[in-house]
């Protein structure tokens, strides 16, 4: 379901250009090896660095990765550098190469895709991220903050990752069929301001209405004073729920409705600061908080899907995952590359098994 991009200079005139000897190279060389990928895919950025990293510091020292950098995670979603790498000190210039307005960035299928797919371009992706920035500014957040969702892998939910990232606040999602208990052991130990949450599921053909768990979710957050309430994503977006009688709860269209313009911004931060939360199972205990550094994500994804799986722009990627589970970030960066993603929710053996085939042969 994808295509190559270009061939890979490997980064010593030593190697014989095998893939064992490019996994050899970069464990042997670390900091020589980062600084290629860094090189070669170019990410967009601000700063400078003097070496990727200390190879010499030991591991629970916390060692700085490309100390002097600053980026930001949605920033380099949404858009892609203009021209080629130049040197350490450049300032890269921001373009649309492989993400153009009117091509399609992301489809949404619902399970069995009986509702059909739902297709977005990369100018209203842009737009639409926009949007929702001015309106989580105009609700209080700022860098730093953590901003968490309860809900489906969905368009509405991308736009809540990016528009927080894009404010260098903090992600932090859930699957909507997490326990009351099992969601409130993770939110309470990284106290959101906002909480996004789908009004209701569809699952093995099963409709069901949300808003009972909102409410006890709610509640059980009264203890968090910097928590500002819940915004309900609207899973029939012709026909969001009332949620009137949902403590501290308002619409999308509601909160939306703050925003005086589509403007999108971009808080740059330290190459090693937090942009995700995600979490360990909780099976032997309270689930274990698990963050990652924005620039760490961003050069690592480079190296998975750009020398292991040779994405790019012509590339379609489906991931069958939830949104409380770790591949959630693996389907969403592909974007990074100008790929288009399938965006697929509910059960994958609804009408039958061959429901995920049947969608690679349709939207290859």
């Amino acid at each position: 379901m994808h295509q190559s991009i270009h061939p890979i200079p490997y980064p010593t005139t030593n190697c014989s250009q095998t893939y064992n000897d490019l996994y050899r190279y970069s464990i042997a060389h670390r900091a020589a090896f980062w600084a290629f990928c860094w090189r070669y895919f170019n990410l967009i950025h601000e700063g400078t660095y003097t070496t990727a990293v200390d190879e010499s510091a030991r591991m629970d020292s916390i060692p700085r990765w490309f100390e002097g950098i600053r980026m930001n995670f949605a920033e380099n979603i949404l858009f892609s550098v203009s021209g080629p790498y130049k040197s350490p000190t450049q300032t890269t210039a921001v373009g649309k190469a492989g993400k153009e307005d009117s091509k399609i960035a992301v489809t949404e299928i619902r399970e069995g895709g009986r509702e059909g797919a739902r297709d977005l371009t990369w100018g209203e992706l842009r737009r639409r991220t926009g949007r929702l920035v001015q309106a989580m500014k105009a609700a209080g957040v700022v860098k730093g903050d953590r901003v968490a969702v309860v809900a489906s892998n969905s368009i509405d939910t991308l736009l809540v990752l990016l528009a927080t990232t894009a404010l260098g606040a903090i992600f932090s999602s859930s699957s909507t069929d997490m326990g009351v208990k099992g969601v409130l052991d993770r939110l309470t130990q990284i106290k959101p301001r906002w909480l996004f949450m789908d009004d209701y599921v569809v699952y093995n053909g099963k409709t069901i209405d949300l808003r009972g768990k909102m409410a006890d979710i709610v509640r059980g957050m009264e203890g968090v004073e910097v928590f500002q309430g819940v915004v309900s994503q609207p899973r029939f977006g012709y026909r969001p729920a009332d949620v009137s009688r949902v403590p501290k709860a308002q619409t999308l269209a509601d909160f939306l409705s703050q925003a005086e313009s589509d403007r999108l911004e971009f808080e740059r931060i330290e190459f090693r600061d937090p942009f995700l939360v995600v979490y360990s199972s909780g099976t032997t205990g309270q689930p274990k908080c698990i963050v990652h550094s924005v620039g760490g994500v961003l050069v690592s994804a480079c190296k998975e899907g750009g020398l292991h799986r040779g994405f790019g722009p012509d590339t379609v990627a489906l991931q069958y995952t939830t949104t409380g589970w770790i591949m959630y970030l693996a389907a969403t960066q592909t974007l990074l590359f100008g790929a288009r993603v399938l965006l697929y929710d509910g059960s994958p053996f609804v009408p039958d098994p061959t429901t995920l085939i049947k969608l690679v042969g349709e939207h290859k």
